[in-house]
Parts: structure tokens; sequence; C-alpha cells
């Protein structure tokens, strides 16, 4: 896997991770191309997430502006934002490394919802993190 863009990058992980990342990466690898794996999360983002998620034409704005100005509703998406996308295909990684927990930060708390859903959709024990000052 490429580990840097351009001339630059590169990554900084205590020492402690690195095992978890490189058995991360070697999943990634073994199921990024795998065509079951990708028919599998095609499933879950249409019959758990809703998507495709609809295109608006946003008309009074297409009007203001003289252009047509369509809107993607991922907010529509099953918990409300495109956080789900990700955690879905994140967790059915993980489901298929054989895991059985997933953990996951949030910030403001959007990513930690997802997260949740995606790791009961899948029977997984989860635990969100959020920072002190983020609760309040």
């Amino acid at each position: 896997m490429k580990k840097k863009f351009g001339k630059y990058g590169g990554q900084f992980v205590p020492e402690v991770l690195m095992p978890a990342l490189t058995e991360l990466e070697s999943g990634y690898e073994k199921y990024r191309k795998d065509r079951a794996f990708k028919q599998e999360l095609d499933y879950y983002l249409a019959e758990f997430a809703g998507r495709p998620s609809p295109l608006y034409h946003a008309k009074n704005l297409s009007r203001e502006y003289g252009v047509k100005i369509y809107l993607k509703r991922e907010d529509l998406i099953h918990g409300g934002a495109h956080k789900l996308n990700n955690c879905l295909g994140q967790a059915l990684l993980a489901k298929h490394m054989g895991k059985r927990r997933i953990i996951a930060e949030t910030g403001a708390g959007q990513h930690g919802t997802a997260c949740a859903m995606a790791g009961a959709v899948f029977g997984f024990e989860t635990e969100i993190y959020m920072g002190a000052k983020d609760t309040q």
C-alpha cells in the first residue's frame, strides 16, 4: 500500500499500535477487490443505510442563480448523516477479519452514532469514546 502522498506524508504511530495497523492493512488488501465483499457492502448500504440517497432539485436556488442546483440528500441516510457509509464498510471489514468488538471516538457525536449502528447491525460489542470537552 502506498504510504506517502507525493514527497510528503508518512506516518507517526505509537509502536504498540503497529501490529493492529499491519493486520488492518492486510485485511484491507485482501478484501478491497473482493467481489463478494463489495456485494455484501452494497447490500448493507442499500437495505440498512437506505442508499442511494435521493437528489433534490433546489428550484428556488436554481432560479435565483440561473443554474440547475441539486442537493444530494445524505441527511436522509439511516442515522441522519453520511458517516454510516464509511462505518458500515469498516465494520464489515472487521467482521471478515474475525473481529468481535469495535471501538471509535467521536467529537460531535455523529461518527459515534454511525459506528454504534454499524456495530449493532453486525452484532459487535461496541464502545464509543468522547472527549470530556466534547460532552460539554
